[in-house]
């Protein structure tokens, strides 16, 4: 399996790469700011010159590309490495951060005849707004552009956390999912473990809890096993925000908790880069603690929460996550 996608800060350590790959002609002549030809000193000025929206894209240890988001969006990737798939996941994690910041569109341009950004565009959402004449650095000239836009509700429609394991599906909740993630969280032996959930809860009172998006926090996702929900995993919004979740008790024991929690953790850190996530745990549902050690999580502390499925305070821990803070 190829290493994942990663979106990090540009390092002094990128110039010869980044120089490397924008010498590239057939590279560089698609884009309108870098100069040409380009050499490792340039590297050096755009890596000291980096906005918080510019990322270095790497794939394992090479440095992929580059990619902007936020006063507009841009990429680009090596020569070697274009046809991959490399672009469009680099654009969904950049994207993402960007909605969470809080913006509600962005602009982009393509040089005319860029057929490979024009379907990269496309596939992200972006949609054409009409013509303009731009200066282009590399040409040293007035060339002929697509402007296009895109907004949150579009990319949202297109790019909601959406995952596949082993043997689940993890997609955002439909009202569908209502009837049976409203039978999960009303057993009495998942609502004492929750904070919000009672055995009694009506179907709409659940639904308002659960009515959450799949882009950005607060969200939360359906958990399918052969087609049928056994669980939701979501994120709240804050500084921290909070990981919850629950599973069906008829699917414990198999592994599925571990599965599906593991898998939406890791693209929720990969999208939104998070300085911290933390959960909340009852001391007696050791399953959940046993999930948040598994990733990382460290309990940070003890606490007495209230919870409605108890209607009572119980003893609970405060989890922590932060990057790099164990392996």
């Amino acid at each position: 399996m190829p290493p994942p996608v990663v979106l990090t800060r540009p390092w002094p350590e990128d110039a010869e790469a980044i120089a490397a790959a924008l010498s590239n002609w057939d590279t560089t002549r698609w884009l309108s700011t870098p100069p040409w030809p380009y050499g490792v000193a340039d590297a050096q000025e755009f890596i000291a010159q980096a906005s918080l929206d510019e990322y270095a894209i790497r794939l394992g240890d090479r440095l992929a590309g580059t990619v902007l988001a936020g006063r507009a969006f841009g990429l680009w990737i090596a020569p070697d490495l274009q046809g991959q798939g490399i672009g469009r996941r680099a654009g969904v994690l950049a994207l993402s951060r960007l909605f969470l910041s809080g913006a509600e569109g962005v602009h982009s341009h393509v040089l005319l005849g860029n057929e490979r950004s024009e379907r990269l565009l496309d596939w992200l959402g972006f949609a054409p707004q009409g013509r303009a004449t731009i200066r282009s650095r590399p040409l040293d000239r007035p060339v002929a552009a697509t402007v296009l836009h895109l907004d949150r509700a579009a990319f949202e429609a297109r790019h909601a956390i959406a995952l596949t394991t082993a043997r689940l599906s993890i997609t955002a909740i439909t009202p569908a999912d209502m009837p049976a993630l409203h039978a999960i969280v009303t057993q009495p032996q998942v609502a004492r473990m929750m904070l919000r959930f009672r055995p009694d809860m009506r179907l709409d009172e659940a639904a308002s809890l659960l009515a959450d998006g799949g882009l950005l926090p607060p969200l939360r996702l359906a958990v399918r096993h052969a087609g049928r929900v056994i669980g939701a995993v979501g994120l709240s919004a804050g500084t921290p925000p909070r990981l919850h979740y629950f599973l069906d008790p008829q699917m414990a024991g198999q592994g599925f908790g571990q599965e599906m929690v593991a898998a939406v953790f890791h693209e929720l850190v990969a999208r939104f880069a998070p300085p911290e996530i933390m959960a909340d745990v009852f001391l007696d549902n050791p399953a959940s603690r046993k999930i948040l050690k598994n990733l990382g999580f460290r309990r940070a502390e003890d606490v007495a929460l209230f919870a409605h499925g108890r209607d009572a305070q119980a003893d609970a821990a405060l989890y922590r996550w932060r990057p790099g803070l164990l392996p």
